[in-house]
């Protein structure tokens, strides 16, 4: 097998891995192949394949819809998000999310999510990489929502903690909201969509912080963590 240029750079500079060194390889969709370095050339380093694997998908499967959020944020969500296991992450805009895209802009966000969430799976030994995607409109959001199994919005004045409302299923999908939070239309909108307003408790959390404590609740229920 021969890596890619960014891969041979990254194990032979970044790791000093040198020939004879295990080396583990992942198509990011559950292929895994276990490897032995032979040639540490950083433009194409070549690895022996001494073994594959095929890991499932865990499941239930967790997705979170992120609001966009200023500066940064929200790469710091997805790179969290896809650490601890999540299977996919959509951000999307909304009325209180300063947010506007272009087409190029939304070509370059796209790019930009999924090498962060490849580096993730990296980071966390993950055989699947969480899935990414241009931004999505809000209508788009709830045409999504639409297709759900279990779609949970969190909103600070839902009457129903999260723990009521999660079911057991083959797939959750989680909305978070932007800074600020959604307005009372846009809960209404949510819950026609046929998700439900759920409530993380009496403390209000910032939106890139909200993401990961629900999402990493809902892996703890399933059993997909702790």
């Amino acid at each position: 097998m021969r890596l890619d240029p960014a891969e041979s750079a990254h194990a032979t500079r970044a790791l000093r891995l040198r020939p004879g060194a295990p080396v583990v390889v992942t198509d990011g969709v559950g292929r895994v192949a276990e490897c032995t370095l032979e040639a540490a050339d950083p433009r194409g380093a070549c690895a022996a394949v001494e073994r594959v694997r095929t890991v499932p998908r865990p499941r239930p499967e967790v997705v979170v819809f992120q609001a966009a959020a200023k500066g940064r944020k929200v790469d710091d969500v997805v790179q969290r998000l896809a650490e601890v296991g999540v299977a996919r992450i959509g951000v999307f805009g909304s009325r209180r999310a300063v947010a506007a895209w272009d087409r190029a802009k939304a070509r370059a966000l796209e790019a930009r999510w999924a090498a962060i969430a490849r580096s993730a799976a990296k980071q966390s030994r993950s055989a699947h990489v969480a899935a990414t995607g241009p931004p999505l409109s809000w209508d788009e959001l709830l045409r999504a929502l639409e297709r759900e199994q279990c779609a949970l919005a969190l909103w600070e004045r839902a009457s129903k903690g999260l723990r009521a409302l999660v079911e057991d299923v083959e797939r959750v999908a989680l909305v978070v909201g932007p800074e600020g939070g959604f307005d009372d239309d846009e809960a209404d909108a949510l819950e026609r969509a046929g998700a439900r307003l759920a409530s993380l408790g009496d403390r209000i959390l910032r939106t890139e912080n909200a993401a990961l404590v629900a999402a990493s609740a809902l892996l703890w229920h399933f059993g997909r963590v702790g």
